[in-house]
């Protein structure tokens, strides 16, 4: 038997700026890399944006003598499939751009990881910038690199790790929010405190009607401390191998919800019923203390999610579509658990832990 050892030196650490202000998208001279150099540019958004935010862009990149090829597709989390990709990315190739080519995800979390997907793979990668239009994308999803498309099968399970080269939150995005996606962002947004920073969490308590009343400065810091988080986690665990996955906080439960209604549930407030069970557990499994589970259920009655719903479910059906989930291993679903606000549980250095059908169950009866 004869081996050739193929050495691939380390690649060196990056960085990228999260860049947040409000006017961000009349001034791309701001926040366009000046050591990025393309000779090709493609927006992609979906057919929502375009309406508000497309023309503004492309007429300020006009200005700096950038003219890009806007490719749209309709919105929504349905559309975030392989089909929809491979249109955009024939109608890339059709006007032959190359590796020289830089994209564009402008709009919310279904935008970035399906733009940011084609920017995977497209000539095996091409660079690409992230300026998110929801509160839900501009806390996470636009942050960290992530980049997926869904399957009948589940949630985000084709995609791959490609960070942008920058991320622009332009505040300005959210005076054309409805309230259900400002809704989304926030829950996201306490996904982020309840597993890192109880003082994020009491300030995002404080704060929430000024987040209603659009109040920029608000909106500037509840960003900016979620991003802070985000940042630190990815620079620990980029490919998720463990820390990483405590940013899927109530998702393991929030993905199965969002597959048993075809998506109709919208993502954040999926995550929000699914940190109320998830909760429930951790409550369960003598982690989470009463008055720790109804300082939690409190917040999420404030944006007015209630245990009643999740009532209404089954949970066998819940518990068998946990199963896809991708923190799955050997096909048991595994939970990220709170200890406190602010805390979870670790055990054996990991942050991801199976639970037992039965304990679900018993949480579930318990709610």
């Amino acid at each position: 038997m004869t081996t050739v050892n193929v050495y691939i030196p380390p690649t060196p650490a990056s960085s990228y700026e999260i860049i947040i202000d409000d006017g961000l998208i009349n001034h791309p001279q701001k926040w366009l890399p000046k050591n990025l150099s393309f000779h090709h540019l493609v927006i992609i958004t979906d057919h929502t944006v375009k309406k508000y935010y497309l023309n503004p862009l492309v007429e300020a990149l006009n200005k700096l003598g950038h003219y890009p090829l806007t490719l749209s597709f309709p919105a929504g989390e349905k559309h975030k499939h392989q089909a929809t990709k491979q249109i955009l990315e024939e109608k890339i190739l059709r006007k032959h751009f190359g590796r020289d080519t830089l994209c564009i995800a402008l709009g919310g979390g279904v935008v970035g990881d399906l733009a940011g997907f084609i920017a995977a793979t497209y000539m095996r990668g091409i660079p690409y910038i992230q300026i998110p239009t929801t509160l839900l994308a501009m806390v996470d999803s636009s942050v960290g690199g992530k980049t997926a498309i869904d399957t009948p099968q589940g949630k985000n399970l084709i995609g791959a790790f490609w960070q942008p080269k920058v991320v622009v939150a332009d505040i300005d995005c959210l005076k054309t929010l409805p309230e259900e996606h400002l809704i989304s962002g926030i829950v996201e947004a306490l996904k982020m405190f309840l597993t890192n920073d109880i003082d994020s969490f009491h300030y995002l308590q404080k704060n929430m009607s000024a987040i209603f009343q659009q109040n920029k400065r608000i909106l500037k810091t509840l960003v900016q401390r979620a991003v802070t988080i985000k940042a630190q986690v990815v620079a620990a665990d980029e490919t998720e191998k463990n820390l990483r996955m405590i940013l899927n906080f109530g998702h393991t439960i929030g993905h199965a919800l969002e597959k048993l209604t075809q998506y109709k549930l919208p993502h954040g407030y999926a995550v929000a019923y699914g940190i109320l069970l998830e909760c429930s557990i951790s409550r369960e499994l003598g982690y989470l203390g009463e008055q720790h589970y109804a300082q939690i259920e409190n917040a999420l009655n404030q944006l007015g999610f209630h245990v009643d719903y999740l009532k209404k479910l089954n949970i066998t059906n819940i518990i068998r579509a946990t199963k896809s989930d991708k923190k799955a291993s050997e096909g048991n679903a595994r939970y990220i658990l709170l200890k406190q606000p602010g805390e979870v549980h670790h055990e054996n250095g990991m942050v991801a832990h199976a639970v037992d059908e039965q304990v679900v169950r018993a949480a579930f009866r318990r709610l």
